[in-house]
């Protein structure tokens, strides 16, 4: 067999790698266009961390570590955690050492750059999916458990039908107390451009980190036609203070939240019950999110008819010592 050769990724390797993720990981449909813009476009991109192995002038393995070199809008610092988004070796050439080797290098280069943990694989703004499907890719969770790597979250995914969606009669009725009460202290509204300013330091307050520039983007489009208002909806109080949001873009659904102080009085029931009433009236027949625990599956959405689609599991490793 022919010598393997693993060198930083170059510009030549874009068709060899996606060829290869998409043979590896068949599921998740890894585009060219996509693979740009979420990882040769990131600006914490850095190609010579990441391996690419090559044997007879092919693609037959491939790593991505991403070190942050930039702040996430607010969120805390992270600067000393590696995450590791995307990993593959081709079937052919698996249980040779490849897998081993690229995590060799990119542990060591991690650790040459003052990183104390590496996480697969939670990175915002641009990860794949919440960590390893531990249905699809058992291998590879027994592969990194033998690498020192501990699972420690399984987040969900979760999608429902839209065909005969109707809401619940609990929701009906904590929009009757909370939106249509006589003091009028709910609005339930589509984004309008004058709360801007309310739904931006609601986002701050409540949500640091990689919502807020997702839901600028929201705005931005509704802004300039690109997106429908009823794309994006908001409870606000009567001193126009957003209490909460959720918004969907096509298929999915998501991010959606509510100020910490007012959850548990069903306000985010009846804004994602709003929301999937309208993703139902443009003609869409299915929704979908990528990311949830249980608790808020079992509270929120069980109730409504979601099902879990998939489960992850998100591992961390020490680099200390």
């Amino acid at each position: 067999m022919s010598e393997l050769v693993f060198r930083p990724y170059g510009f030549r390797d874009l068709y060899g790698v996606i060829s290869l993720l998409n043979l590896a990981l068949p599921t998740e449909a890894i585009s060219p266009e996509r693979f740009t813009e979420r990882v040769l476009l990131d600006p914490n991109f850095n190609p010579s961390s990441a391996v690419v192995a090559m044997r007879n002038g092919k693609v037959v393995g491939f790593i991505l570590p991403i070190v942050r070199k930039y702040p996430l809008e607010d969120a805390a610092p992270d600067l000393e955690r590696g995450y590791i988004t995307l990993f593959a070796v081709h079937p052919d050439h698996q249980n040779q050492g490849i897998g081993t080797a690229l995590f060799e290098a990119v542990e060591t280069n991690l650790r040459e750059r003052d990183c104390r943990s590496v996480l697969i694989s939670p990175y915002a703004p641009n990860y794949w999916f919440p960590g390893v499907d531990s249905t699809l890719y058992p291998e590879a969770i027994g592969f990194l458990e033998k690498r020192g790597y501990q699972i420690t979250a399984r987040p969900l995914s979760m999608s429902v039908s839209l065909v005969g969606y109707r809401q619940s009669e609990w929701t009906k009725g904590a929009k009757e107390r909370l939106f249509y009460s006589r003091d009028g202290r709910i609005i339930l509204a589509p984004f309008d451009r004058s709360l801007t300013l309310p739904f931006t330091q609601f986002l701050a307050r409540e949500f640091p980190g990689d919502w807020q520039r997702y839901l600028r983007d929201a705005m931005r489009d509704i802004l300039q036609g690109r997106r429908s208002p009823e794309s994006v909806w908001l409870a606000v109080d009567s001193h126009a203070a957003v209490l909460g949001f959720a918004q969907f873009e096509g298929e999915r659904f998501g991010p959606f939240g509510v100020a910490a102080s007012k959850r548990g009085q069903g306000i985010g029931a009846v804004l994602l019950s709003r929301t999937l009433e309208q993703m139902q009236r443009q003609g869409i027949q299915n929704a979908y999110f990528v990311w949830s625990d249980d608790k808020t599956a079992e509270r929120l959405y069980k109730p409504v008819g979601f099902t879990e689609t998939r489960r992850f599991a998100i591992l961390h490793k020490s680099l200390v010592g």
